[in-house]
């Protein structure tokens, strides 16, 4: 049964798919049969995907990956879906086990994506996890269209006293952070979430884990466990454990996620 409140978003900017991409496409369209899917370029871009209606937008938000952040970062991405209550953004690294849409749709949250993996920093070779840092990976993501509109829309900034911004601003820089903030606070554009988020200097989903609650107070995330949940991003046994040995809606990024599926019986 579909579900009226979601669609499925393919950002896309090759006008090919290596073996990758297929796996990946088959996988979104195997779970996602019932839901309205959308493929996102640009017009000079000849590919096309069965089932999936095309947007057209400007062809340099496609340009490479901080272009690719300022789509994400933009209201004009998000004023496509209005007529949606959510979008669910499949990147074509994504690997999708199953369609429970429904359970995090009921979450009643913002935004939700796969969290990180903090790695040991007594191994050298920085290949194991030791924990998980909170985060929610844009790749694999389900996000509140009107929430998004209402942060870029938003015409003050909150003061920053919350635990998502010093959280990522001790990572990142406190100096750059507090440069755009008081940037952001004496512009006067009417729009202060629009203008924080053109001048973001990190990844868009950066922005829309930690900052976003800056511009507007009901802006809800969720738990690290719900993400855990909701997608596995790098090392899946580790994540697995994690998730009480249970296998997520989704797999992204780059790891050999076939060959861990194996030990389950799927075959992609």
């Amino acid at each position: 049964m579909s579900d009226k409140n979601v669609c499925i978003v393919v950002p896309f900017h090759k006008s090919t798919l290596n073996n990758y991409e297929k796996k990946s496409l088959k996988t979104i369209i195997k779970h996602f049969d019932k839901e309205k899917k959308y493929l996102v370029s640009y017009i000079e871009n000849p590919i096309k995907i069965n089932g999936f209606e095309r947007i057209n937008l400007n062809k340099n938000y496609f340009l490479n990956i901080k272009t690719y952040n300022s789509l994400c970062l933009s209201k004009k991405f998000y004023e496509q879906f209005k007529s949606y209550q959510y979008i669910l953004l499949c990147q074509l690294d994504v690997l999708v086990l199953k369609n429970n849409l429904r359970e995090f749709i009921n979450f009643n949250l913002s935004y939700i994506g796969a969290p990180s993996g903090k790695k040991h920093p007594l191994d050298r070779k920085r290949k194991k996890l030791w924990g998980r840092r909170y985060f929610c990976n844009g790749g694999f993501s389900l996000r509140k269209v009107n929430d998004f509109l209402q942060v870029l829309n938003s015409e003050k900034i909150n003061f920053p006293i919350n635990y998502y911004c010093l959280y990522e601003a001790n990572k990142s820089g406190y100096i750059k952070f507090f440069h755009l903030y008081l940037r952001t606070f004496f512009s006067k554009t009417k729009r202060k979430g629009e203008f924080f988020a053109e001048n973001f200097y990190l990844h868009e989903d950066s922005f829309w884990t930690y900052f976003a609650n800056l511009f507007y107070k009901d802006y809800k995330l969720p738990t690290i466990d719900q993400s855990n949940n909701f997608c596995f991003d790098g090392e899946p046994n580790f994540f697995y454990k994690k998730n009480n040995m249970k296998l997520p809606m989704a797999l992204h990024g780059h790891f050999d996620y076939i060959n861990f599926l194996r030990k389950f019986n799927i075959n992609i």
